[in-house]
């Protein structure tokens, strides 16, 4: 079996559909339909059952996935591995992270790193934590940046980099500002928050399920930068999460924190990689640059103040 019909495979595997495969692969439809001609052919039996909603796993087929995504991770390792050897102090970081931390934490750490590594490139792609595990898991990525969570993998490693202070918000002039005081008050509105599978969803939530309160009622859910979502704040009478420093810049103009002066638990701020997985020297020496540059903002002042929880 070709170790790129396996690649395939996964990817048709993941997404249901040979259609929604090729936007990711780069390939046509005929090229991954006769990639994946080859592997049955290889097994001498069906892999997909097919319809007119898409393609579904035989059990021939989840057989084949069990052994080929160990099987095309541990060649994506080798790869690498040479590769590192083969460009030294060049090669290539993937990344993914949090929309926030892009911004906040590695365009200043790349840029830096850029100095000294002027060879090296970067591919970078925003996700919310859950999406930047997966990218781990699947081999998409390198190293993530995202918030803490209860439920990471344990196929995943992390280290943690620093806390991030989040703040309710609403508009300054929201016409029940007075009386969003505490949790319960809060729990009665409507929210725009990051979807459900986000740290920083999560940070909300168990405060509210922690009081015996419902979760929160979102009206608007996002997947992107929060910054869209503070000009929607701006304009309507729903609440928002954002982190302490978004007050202080211009996007957080017209908001204010609610709640008086409690504040939520802090979320800390993890790098991520596959514990089982080759990280290259590049990569290595990425990450601790990370740590270095967290440990830098808090003796600088950068991080924020640890805070009582509600």
């Amino acid at each position: 079996m070709r170790i790129d019909d396996l690649r395939v495979f996964l990817l048709v595997a993941q997404h249901g559909s040979l259609h929604r495969a090729t936007r990711h692969l780069g390939l046509t439809q005929p090229a991954m339909s006769k990639a994946l001609a080859r592997l049955e052919a290889d097994a001498g039996m069906r892999l997909f059952d097919r319809s007119s909603r898409g393609v579904t796993l035989t059990p021939t087929g989840q057989l084949l996935l069990e052994h080929a995504r160990s099987v095309v991770l541990a060649t994506n390792d080798l790869e690498g591995a040479i590769e590192a050897q083969r460009t030294a102090r060049s090669g290539k970081l993937r990344l993914a992270a949090t929309p926030y931390l892009l911004s906040t934490l590695l365009t200043p750490v790349v840029a830096r790193f850029l100095d000294t590594r002027p060879l090296a490139t970067f591919s970078v792609e925003t996700r919310l934590t859950a999406g930047s595990i997966a990218a781990l898991q699947s081999g998409e990525a390198d190293l993530a940046c995202g918030g803490m969570t209860a439920d990471v993998p344990r196929d995943i490693a992390h280290t943690g980099l620093r806390p991030l202070s989040l703040k309710i918000v609403a508009r300054a002039d929201h016409p029940r500002l007075g009386t969003l005081k505490t949790p319960a008050d809060l729990a009665l509105e409507r929210w725009a928050l990051p979807q459900a599978s986000s740290s920083l969803y999560q940070v909300l939530a168990d405060q509210f399920a922690e009081r015996g309160l419902p979760p929160p009622r979102i009206a608007v859910e996002w997947t992107g930068s929060g910054i869209a979502i503070a000009e929607l704040l701006r304009n309507t009478d729903l609440l928002g999460l954002v982190p302490q420093r978004t007050l202080t810049q211009p996007e957080g103009r017209g908001l204010c924190v609610i709640g008086g002066e409690d504040v939520l638990r802090q979320l800390e701020v993890a790098v991520f990689w596959r514990a089982d997985g080759y990280l290259s020297p590049l990569c290595l020496e990425f990450r601790e640059a990370l740590v270095a540059f967290c440990k830098e903002d808090d003796t600088a002042g950068g991080a924020p103040e640890r805070a009582s929880v509600w």
